[in-house]
């Protein structure tokens, strides 16, 4: 008899107990383009509720439920959860517990990189709550629908209330001015056209209240204006430049750069450019000059350099003289001789108005006909040669006509200095060459020493 006794008493405080507990209500407040940005084989859940109700959770499929993060958000505590996802976890069963409250199961079908979101309330948090709590519960609730002004109101008379949290109310408080002042915000710069700043203002107030349906929808639209707004900047900028109009583009990157546009790093770099180009105009960098042999071997040649103010510049010459053209055409004539000279290098500031310029070159030069082995054409020697032995002759129209069926070739190395007086747009330069023949018979032939003499401008 005692046991059925002891039997009814614990069934009777089973069902007290049971009746005793709260109930969760579970919203899912997911929105369609939330994305998990974890690993490509998992999936996030996202859960609040109030900080005054801590949560557990516990899987059907997982021996842990990996609780990735948890942060406070207002009166909210934010719980993050991340799964594995994939066939295996189908029918996978979520169970939240919280002391004093019956277990809520939700059932997850999660997708890689899908974000789930669940808001947790106790419906009966208003029922006998007292007058603080009734206060910041209405409070809070209005601060979800985005009703600040009488949110606050709520905290206000939150304050005459006995049992007041003051510090809890005080930061309701705060938070309510806090969101209210960065709304006023973030409206005053959209009215202004400043959508990029107007973005960051609604981004504050969803941060602070992810319920705020307006700031979120706002905050899309700036989004969306501001990428306008910079590709069509970036189109007007990329067209001055490509018309060479540099001031015009260079004003449109600078206001790219200024608004935190995407592409502000692509407009950088375009400003470097047109400064970097700019400066050289003002500086009249570029100089080319017509080349004079003082030697009067190469009548034509010409040099173009890049004399900078600061920086080393480089420079390339050529000069050469017209029997060049009748190699090229197949027309040389017997004892002719062909000439080009090529050089290359730095350039370098010494002392304005004076640079200096230096760098290896090359030699060439040929001369026709057939020659005796080792007789080379020397100083003081009628050309080719005074011995006629070897070569080929016939008599045409009653003229001696010489083979020219072999062509002779001359090659040195000519390393070259000089240098540069710039002013304003005129240039004179001065130059000296040295000339290393491969073959020390040609040295003479080659000539060890060339001097040379350009006059040009500079822009």
């Amino acid at each position: 008899m005692k046991k059925y006794f002891v039997l009814i008493v614990l069934m009777f405080f089973a069902i007290q107990v049971t009746k005793a507990q709260n109930v969760f209500d579970v919203t899912d407040i997911s929105q369609e383009n939330d994305i998990y940005s974890g690993e490509e084989n998992e999936a996030a859940v996202l859960i609040r509720c109030n900080h005054s109700i801590p949560l557990s959770f516990s899987s059907s499929m997982d021996k842990v439920v990996n609780v990735y993060m948890s942060d406070l958000q207002g009166t909210d505590s934010l719980y993050y959860l991340v799964f594995p996802t994939g066939k295996k976890y189908r029918g996978r069963e979520l169970t939240i517990t919280a002391p004093g409250y019956q277990s809520y199961i939700v059932s997850l079908e999660l997708e890689p990189k899908q974000l789930v979101s669940y808001q947790i309330i106790d419906p009966n948090s208003m029922v006998d709550a007292g007058c603080y709590r009734g206060h910041r519960n209405k409070g809070i609730q209005e601060i979800k629908t985005a009703n600040y002004e009488e949110a606050r109101n709520q905290f206000i008379l939150a304050r005459e209330c006995s049992d007041v949290n003051k510090d809890e109310n005080e930061k309701n408080i705060q938070l309510v001015d806090t969101i209210v002042y960065y709304r006023q915000k973030a409206n005053n710069c959209f009215d202004l056209v400043d959508y990029r700043e107007a973005s960051e203002y609604y981004s504050k107030v969803i941060e602070l209240n992810s319920y705020d349906i307006f700031a979120s929808t706002r905050r899309n639209e700036c989004i969306l204006k501001f990428s306008e707004n910079c590709q069509a900047l970036y189109d007007r900028a990329e067209y001055f430049f490509s018309i060479k109009d540099y001031d015009k583009a260079k004003e449109f990157y600078q206001r790219i750069v200024d608004e935190k546009c995407q592409s502000y790093r692509n407009a950088v770099t375009r400003i470097n450019e047109i400064e970097k180009y700019q400066l050289a105009r003002k500086d009249h960098n570029t100089v080319i000059s017509y080349e004079f042999d003082l030697n009067g071997n190469c009548p034509f040649g010409f040099h173009v350099g890049s004399y900078k103010m600061k920086k080393v510049g480089g420079f390339f010459e050529m000069n050469f003289n017209g029997k060049l053209f009748d190699v090229f055409r197949s027309s040389a004539s017997y004892g002719d001789k062909p000439e080009l000279n090529i050089a290359f290098g730095f350039t370098r500031k010494i002392a304005s108005p004076v640079w200096i310029y230096f760098g290896p070159g090359f030699t060439f030069k040929s001369y026709f006909g057939n020659f005796i082995k080792d007789i080379y054409p020397v100083k003081n020697v009628p050309y080719p040669s005074d011995k006629k032995e070897g070569l080929v002759e016939e008599i045409k129209d009653g003229k001696t006509v010489y083979d020219l069926e072999k062509t002779n070739f001359a090659f040195a190395v000519s390393p070259t200095i000089g240098i540069v007086v710039k002013y304003s747009y005129f240039a004179l330069r001065l130059g000296y060459q040295y000339r290393f023949a491969f073959k020390k018979e040609l040295q003479d032939y080659i000539k060890s020493n060339r001097f040379s003499i350009g006059v040009g401008v500079a822009f």
